[in-house]
C-alpha cells in the first residue's frame, strides 16, 4: 500500500492470476498432448527427434504435431484477457473505470496494466516453450516470438481501451487483426519445402527476424500507449459517452437470436422457462455454430485458388469446434462484475425447484451445443477434402481416413452406443462448467469449505494428469523409453492416477448426492431419472471399450474399476448442478 504502482500491480495480479495461470497449463498440456498423439499416429518414440531411415509419413506427422504444438502455445498468449473483458462485460471503454478517483496520472493507469498484460504472455509462452523443446527436442522459438507476443497484447489495447463505439471498436479489431495475419504470412515465409509450410528443421531460420522487427515492435508499444492514453483520458473527463449495443440477458447481443425468435409460451411453466434458456442463451449458440457451419467451407474452398489463406482455414476449422466446446460454459448465466460473480435477481428468485431449474438449463444448453457442434464438425470434416494430398496436410487427411474406417468397423448396435456416449458426454461436459462456474462465483477466495475445497482439488487432478504428459512425452507414447528414470516416472504417475481417479469420482458422487437429498435439492423422481440415464450412459460406455477392444476377462480389479468409474460421472453431474446452482442463488 505504500506505492500506487505496487498497488496496481497488486490488484492485476489478483485479477489474472487463475486466467495465467490456465493460459499456462492449457499450452503446456495442449502441446504435450498433441505431441503425446502424434508420436502414437507416427508410432515413433518422440525423444529420438531425428535419425535416419524414418519413414517419410512419420516424420511428416511428428513435424505436423509440432507444429500444432507451437500454433497452441502462440494462441493461448494472444487472444486477449477474458478476466479483463469482465470488467466492464465486454462493453467498450476503459475496464479500470474505479481507478480514476485515485490521485495518479492517466499515463501510469493505462501503462502499468499494459506492461503487465503484456509481460505475462511472452513469459508464459516462454516457459511452454521451453518444457516442450527439452521435452521433444524441437528447436521452438524463444524470444522473437515471445517478443511479438507482447506486441500482440500491446496493440489490444489502443482497439479496446479508448473507444466508446462498439462498431468502430470491432471493425479496429478486424483491421489490425487482418493487419497481423498479413504481417505474419509475410516473416514466416520458408524456404519452398514440397509439401510442408514451416518445417521445424528450418525453425531457426524462419524466427531469425531482423533487427528492425524489434524496431517495428518497439513503434507498435508507442503507438499503442500514446493512443489508448489519449482516448482514456476523454473517458476520464467524461468527454467520451459510451454507444454500445443492445445486450442480451447475459452479454449476447440480441440480433444472434433475432432470426430464430418466437413468442413465449403462457400455457406452461415449464415451456415458458425452456423458452426462456432458449431465448437468452440457446439460439445465439444455434446461430453461432450455423454460421461458423457456413464460414469454414468457403475458407477451405477459397484456399483452393490462393493456398496461401490455406493454414487459416485449417485454424479457423479447428478454432470453431473449439469454440463450440467452449459454448457450454455458464450454463446457469452467471454474471461478473469487477472480478465478482452473481446470479441476476430474476433467475434467482424465479418459484421453481432448484433441481428441476438446472436440469432445464443443462438439457437445453447441452442440445444446442450438440446441434451446433455437430454442424460444425460436419462442415469442418466435409471441408477437409478440398485439401488434395501432397500438399502438406497428409496428417489430417490420415487422421480422417483412420476415424471413417473405424467407424465403418462398428455394427449397428457400436454406433448407438458411441453416439449415447457422445450425447451424454456432452450434457455431463456442460453441467460440470456450469457448476464450477456456479462454485468459483460462490467461493472467490480460498475458504474453510467443502465447496471450495473441491474446487482446490479438482485444480490438482487436472495438474496431475497435465504432468504424467511430461514423462509420456520423454518416454514414448508406448512406454518404450531410453531413460529408466522417465520410465520410472510414468510407471508410477499412472499408478498413482489410476488409484486416485475411481476413488475421486466415487466419492465425489457420493458427497454431492448426499448433500443434495440433505438439502431436499434431488426429489427421488428426479434421482431416479439421473440413475437411469447414468445405467444407459454405462451400457454405452462399456459397448465403447469392448469395441475398442478392451477385455475385462482377466483384467486386475483395480484396472476394470478405473475404466469403469467415468459411468459414473452423469450422476454426478446430476447432482452437481443443482447443488452449484443453489449455492449461488442463496449466495
Amino acid at each position: 500500500m505504500q506505492s500506487p504502482i505496487a498497488a496496481m500491480l497488486w490488484e492485476l495480479w489478483r485479477l489474472t492470476r487463475v486466467e495465467a495461470a490456465g493460459k499456462l497449463a492449457l499450452g503446456t498440456v495442449g502441446g504435450l498432448a498433441v505431441l503425446v498423439v502424434l508420436a502414437a499416429t507416427a508410432g515413433m518414440d518422440l525423444g529420438d527427434v531425428a535419425f535416419d531411415g524414418e519413414p517419410p509419413t512419420a516424420r511428416a506427422a511428428r513435424d505436423a504435431g509440432a507444429v500444432i504444438a507451437l500454433f497452441l502455445i502462440v494462441f493461448v498468449n494472444i487472444v486477449g484477457w477474458w478476466s479483463i473483458g469482465n470488467l466492464n462485460r465486454l462493453r467498450p471503454g476503459f475496464p479500470f473505470y474505479l481507478l480514476y478517483t485515485r490521485p495518479v496520472r492517466t499515463a501510469v493507469l493505462v501503462g502499468v496494466p499494459m506492461t503487465f498484460l503484456a509481460a505475462v504472455p511472452a513469459a508464459s509462452y516462454l516457459v511452454s516453450a521451453l518444457l516442450l523443446k527439452v521435452t521433444s527436442g524441437y528447436q521452438f522459438p524463444l524470444v522473437p516470438v515471445a517478443a511479438w507476443i507482447a506486441a500482440v497484447n500491446l496493440a489490444h489495447a489502443p482497439t479496446n481501451w479508448p473507444i466508446r463505439n462498439t462498431v468502430v471498436k470491432l471493425a479496429a479489431n478486424m483491421a489490425v487483426g487482418l493487419a497481423w495475419v498479413t504481417l505474419a504470412g509475410d516473416r514466416l515465409t520458408a524456404v519452398e519445402i514440397p509439401g510442408w509450410d514451416w518445417p521445424p528443421n528450418r525453425w531457426a531460420t524462419i524466427f531469425d527476424f531482423p533487427l528492425t522487427d524489434y524496431a517495428l515492435i518497439a513503434a507498435v508499444g508507442l503507438a499503442s500507449f500514446g493512443v489508448t492514453v489519449a482516448g482514456v483520458a476523454r473517458q476520464r473527463r467524461g468527454d467520451a459517452p459510451a454507444t454500445p449495443w443492445t445486450d442480451g440477458v447475459i452479454g449476447f447481443p440480441d440480433w444472434l437470436a433475432a432470426p430464430l425468435r418466437f413468442i413465449c409460451p403462457t400455457s406452461s411453466a415449464t415451456r415458458a422457462q425452456v423458452w426462456f434458456d432458449l431465448h437468452s442463451r440457446g439460439l445465439p449458440v444455434l446461430t453461432t455454430g450455423l454460421v461458423l457451419a457456413t464460414v469454414n467451407p468457403l475458407l477451405f474452398a477459397l484456399s483452393v485458388p490462393v493456398a496461401s489463406i490455406r493454414p487459416i482455414a485449417v485454424m479457423c476449422g479447428i478454432l470453431s469446434v473449439l469454440a463450440m466446446l467452449g459454448s457450454g460454459r455458464n450454463a446457469f448465466g452467471i454474471r461478473w462484475r469487477q472480478g465478482h460473480g452473481y446470479a441476476s435477481a430474476f433467475e434467482a428468485t424465479q418459484p421453481s425447484g432448484t433441481a428441476r431449474l438446472a436440469g432445464l438449463k443443462v438439457l437445453v444448453r447441452s442440445l444446442c451445443v450438440l446441434v451446433a457442434l455437430v454442424a460444425v464438425g460436419v462442415s469442418v470434416w466435409a471441408s477437409l477434402s478440398f485439401i488434395a494430398v501432397g500438399e502438406g496436410y497428409e496428417p489430417l487427411r490420415s487422421w480422417q481416413r483412420a476415424i471413417e474406417m473405424a467407424v465403418e468397423g462398428l455394427t449397428g448396435g457400436q454406433r448407438v452406443a458411441l453416439a449415447v456416449v457422445a450425447s451424454i458426454s456432452v450434457t455431463v461436459m456442460v453441467a460440470s462448467l456450469a457448476a464450477l462456474t456456479a462454485l468459483t462465483a460462490h467461493y472467490p477466495r480460498r475458504q474453510r469449505h467443502p465447496g471450495a475445497s473441491a474446487i482446490g482439488i479438482a485444480g490438482w487432478l487436472l495438474l496431475l494428469h497435465g504432468f504424467l504428459l511430461v514423462p509420456l512425452v520423454l518416454t514414448g507414447y508406448r512406454g518404450v523409453g531410453s531413460v529408466a528414470l522417465w520410465e520410472f516416472l510414468l510407471d508410477a504417475l499412472v499408478w498413482v492416477t489410476r488409484w486416485i481417479d475411481a476413488p475421486a469420482i466415487v466419492l465425489a458422487t457420493v458427497y454431492v448426492t448426499w448433500r443434495a437429498f440433505a438439502e431436499r435439492l434431488l426429489t427421488l423422481r428426479s434421482a431416479g431419472g439421473a440413475v437411469l440415464v447414468s445405467a444407459a450412459f454405462a451400457a454405452a460406455w462399456v459397448t465403447v471399450l469392448q469395441a475398442a477392444g478392451v477385455q475385462f476377462a482377466g483384467m486386475p480389479t483395480m484396472n476394470a474399476v478405473w475404466m469403469l468409474s467415468p459411468a459414473l460421472l452423469p450422476l454426478m453431474a446430476s447432482a452437481v448442478a443443482p447443488w452449484s446452482l443453489s449455492r449461488i442463488r442463496h449466495k
